[in-house]
């Protein structure tokens, strides 16, 4: 990496310098050769002073020196990002920086604080001065502003062309003494005007009717609303295949009810036909049990790899659901889920039988070939009955964990892992870890019995209580 423009000793006057400086920005690997996110992250990562008043990365880069303010200067993607997020608006800033910006899309984020005092003067000017630069603007997001606030902005965006836009991001936010509009569950955007290329859409407590029949090329959708589900899990999942039928490009969808009844102790599955959507790779639901099991029933989803409550968090997914996945179809309902956390029926915390259901194990496992993950979450095994099904299943299965279960041993356990290796069956030497979590009394009973068939000594599986975790033991691979 070349530093000489950073050398405090270099002088411009040097006529040696400066032959060796160009040389060196032509032929040396110089720092301003760097692909701009690790350039982004060199100073991000730098500039770490602990209550120290955050810097705009451009104008940080613009005040190393002048090769590097030269850079900054003619590099249009680092003035693309317009943050509205004090209370006085930088207005003449973000004006310098638009046309710094030159004819690259940028990034507008307005939040509330502008508008906690002169707050209708404030947004007039944020709109005055982006209108004339509106057809380049690629993502909008629009956060706790009050209704009358979010009115204006979309009202002035009512008409407009934004052939660029892709991104729309918009949170409802209202202060103590205001209540929310009966035109508030009229949100329609750009109504006269167009966003054909919009892409990804993040709605909080925003009617999204509107949304979802206009633009048919979304790839996200995410909507976080109480009012998004009726009482009736039938119902809502007629409304996700909807939203599905009419997006056919989705990639990912995620719905939030926020406030939802609890779950059920006894499982039942209202089912209607379902419909099939060929792009999906992410669902995300946070709901009821009734829903969730209910809209899983309702769709088959060739592409789907992640089923969850929110990204990283597992959805669990009742038991009554295995007759339906294990169903017999031209195609399985979830070829390439990755990951699923099976929830068992259960009473006062305790895992109850469920014969019927678990009959389908078997065949709900073979038609997740790809499957990595598997959490059974408080589900009885009758007596060891269900581990079988794992020794013929779930190739590529990396992490198994149970969760609370019951009807058990580790000796059985030991054996199903030992049965998945041996090549005249599956094969298999996919597993990584086995863990199993439970009260402290029954991973105590576990550990008796392993020890009285001298399970604890046994180097290639090494059962240990967690150090991390109190409540769990250790069968195979890390904690």
């Amino acid at each position: 990496m070349a530093t000489d423009a950073l050398n405090p000793q270099s002088t411009d006057s040097d006529p040696n310098h400066e032959s060796e400086t160009k040389y060196n920005l032509k032929w040396s690997c110089h720092v301003l050769n760097l692909p701009y996110d690790i350039l982004y992250l060199v100073f991000t990562l730098s500039w770490s002073e602990a209550g120290h008043k955050q810097h705009d990365f451009p104008v940080l880069i613009s005040h190393v020196c002048r090769v590097w303010r030269q850079h900054a200067l003619d590099t249009p993607g680092f003035w693309t990002l317009l943050k509205f997020e004090s209370t006085i608006p930088e207005i003449e800033k973000y004006r310098t920086w638009l046309e710094r910006s030159k004819d690259s899309p940028f990034d507008l984020e307005i939040g509330w604080l502008p508008f906690e005092g002169a707050s209708v003067k404030h947004a007039k000017a944020i709109m005055r001065l982006i209108f004339p630069h509106v057809q380049r603007l690629r993502s909008l997001q629009v956060r706790d502003v009050p209704f009358k606030i979010r009115q204006l902005i979309f009202d002035r965006l009512n008409s407009a062309q934004l052939p660029s836009l892709e991104t729309l991001d918009v949170k409802w936010g209202w202060a103590f003494d205001e209540r929310p509009s009966p035109t508030d569950r009229k949100f329609k955007p750009f109504c006269h005007g167009d966003a054909a290329n919009l892409k990804h859409v993040a709605l909080e407590r925003i009617q999204s009717d509107y949304v979802i029949y206009r633009f048919k090329k979304l790839r996200t959708l995410d909507i976080i609303s109480w009012n998004v589900f009726s009482n009736y899990s039938r119902k809502n999942a007629k409304t996700v295949q909807d939203i599905l039928s009419l997006l056919p490009d989705l990639r990912t969808l995620r719905i939030d009810r926020e406030y939802f009844p609890d779950s059920r102790s006894i499982q039942s599955t209202a089912t209607i036909p379902p419909s099939t959507h060929t792009s999906l790779e992410e669902l995300y639901l946070n709901a009821s049990q009734d829903d969730i099991d209910t809209i899983v029933c309702a769709l088959v989803l060739p592409s789907l790899r992640r089923l969850g409550r929110s990204p990283g968090t597992d959805l669990p997914v009742g038991t009554c659901c295995l007759p339906t996945i294990g169903q017999a179809r031209p195609s399985y309902l979830f070829p390439n889920l990755v990951g699923l956390r099976l929830h068992g029926r259960q009473t006062s915390g305790e895992p109850l039988v469920d014969s019927r259901n678990m009959e389908s194990f078997e065949r709900a496992l073979a038609g997740l070939p790809k499957l990595e993950s598997l959490t059974l979450d408080q589900v009885h095994l009758e007596d060891n009955k269900h581990l079988a099904p794992l020794t013929r299943t779930c190739p590529q299965l990396k992490r198994l964990l149970f969760v609370y279960c019951s009807g058990f041993v580790l000796k059985e356990l030991r054996a199903m892992i030992q049965s998945r290796c041996d090549p005249k069956g599956m094969g298999s030497n996919s597993l990584e870890s086995v863990h199993v979590d439970g009260l402290q009394e029954r991973l105590r009973r576990l550990q008796k019995e392993a020890t009285e068939h001298g399970l604890e000594g046994d180097a290639d599986f090494k059962i240990t209580k967690s150090k991390k975790n109190s409540s769990r033991i250790v069968v195979i691979g890390r904690e």
